[in-house]
């Protein structure tokens, strides 16, 4: 979040923070969620908690003006959609491969193929030992 904080900062260009979420349960690749689920009420609570976390880089940079979507969408499709005319796409990268810094997750490499503009993959900082 500090990259892209940072560089639209510096761009003086605006941030689109973009949380995707989908109905598949995780590991279970045919298991959906019951039929009678409020599709509104999840598509708030996924909204509420990316505005949470967000709140924070809100206030240290506020001259940053920022637009908070959700899209229930899997995440390659829906950051490719909301790529379209944008400057820069950041993604974050977890860095649990087994060769360190080598090994990109699937949506940074479909990201990285697919995406009409520039792709950022930050890696985040871990704490020193």
């Amino acid at each position: 979040m500090a990259f892209a904080f940072d560089t639209a900062s510096r761009r003086q260009a605006p941030l689109v923070a973009l949380h995707t979420w989908t109905d598949m349960s995780l590991g279970e690749t045919w298991s959906v969620l019951p039929i009678d689920v409020d599709y509104a009420e999840v598509a708030e609570d996924e909204r509420r908690l990316l505005a949470e976390r967000l709140a924070g880089w809100r206030e240290k940079y506020p001259d940053v003006p920022l637009a908070l979507r959700t899209v229930r969408d899997r995440p390659v499709r829906g950051l490719l959609a909301a790529a379209r005319g944008a400057q820069l796409v950041v993604v974050g990268s977890r860095g649990r491969h087994a060769l360190g810094g080598i090994g990109l997750g699937s949506t940074s490499q479909a990201l990285l193929h697919h995406c009409a503009c520039p792709v950022a993959v930050v890696r985040r900082e871990l704490p020193e030992e």
